[in-house]
């Protein structure tokens, strides 16, 4: 009896280890996310060939404007990526016979305005392709820089400075003295910044589709508020601010190539 009862405990054992082997072995490997990684669209173009050339695979691209739902195999994207204004562009990889595999989500830097489903990157590459011209403000206290850009590359630009003191560490009529001075040179800051943006948007004998910001959040959101811009410009901001620190004529070249950059989102094994 003592045989039979330990030959059934072996047994057991052997088929809960084959099931756990069996389990283990079923578990989808570990899914790596690496970005975002800005990656400017020139060099976007050339990854689509390295995909086309890729031995053995096809690939499956959707573009998908704001609004979008992604499915769960996608579900390991950040946040940014799961509601971007701006809609999203995702590549799954095809290696028979295994399912789609995802490959790469990208948040273009201008909205997508319908969605498709396609087995070739010839809708993407014309998406990515398209002449954008664009406004482009930084700001931050104390200098502003003021510019156009036609399909990636400046036009136009203007640069200027406005003295705006620090804060004042003492208390009292002196510090609200201060306080009303700063308030002051502020707002000559962002009317003269205004003033420059204006009148080159204003002449500028093309079209302006979208404004793409750059410097510190709260100052841009009052600048917005006290300035009007031509033809309404100042409601349809890109949703990319551009991190500057000091605005200037080397500024703008940043702003103007991080305007036509791709976040890129990889997935690696």
């Amino acid at each position: 009896m003592k045989s039979v009862l330990g030959a059934l405990r072996r047994g057991t054992y052997k088929l809960i280890w084959l099931r756990f082997v069996l389990v283990i072995h079923d578990l989808p490997s570990e899914i790596a996310v690496n970005g975002p990684n800005l990656i400017h669209r020139s060099a976007l173009l050339e990854r689509l060939t390295d995909f086309e050339i890729e031995p053995g695979a096809g690939f499956v691209v959707e573009m998908l404007p704001a609004g979008y739902s992604l499915g769960e195999e996608w579900e390991s994207l950040p946040r940014s990526a799961q509601d971007s204004e701006n809609g999203i562009v995702l590549i799954s990889a095809v290696v028979p016979p295994v399912d789609q595999q995802p490959r790469l989500a990208l948040l273009p830097p201008f909205p997508i305005t319908k969605s498709f489903e396609s087995s070739s990157f010839d809708d993407l590459r014309s998406f990515i392709s398209t002449d954008h011209t664009i406004g482009i403000i930084l700001l931050r206290l104390g200098r502003w820089a003021v510019a156009i850009a036609e399909d990636g590359e400046l036009v136009v630009t203007k640069t200027g400075s406005r003295y705006v003191k620090g804060q004042h560490r003492k208390g009292g009529q002196s510090s609200n003295r201060f306080r009303r001075g700063r308030e002051k040179w502020i707002r000559e800051l962002f009317d003269q910044a205004g003033e420059a943006a204006r009148a080159r948007f204003r002449d500028y004998p093309g079209e302006l589709e979208f404004l793409s910001l750059g410097g510190d959040r709260v100052v841009l959101g009052q600048f917005l508020k006290r300035v009007k811009l031509p033809d309404g410009l100042g409601d349809r901001v890109l949703p990319n601010r551009v991190a500057v620190d000091q605005p200037g004529r080397s500024a703008l070249d940043h702003a103007v190539r991080e305007a036509w950059s791709y976040r890129s989102l990889e997935f690696t094994d």
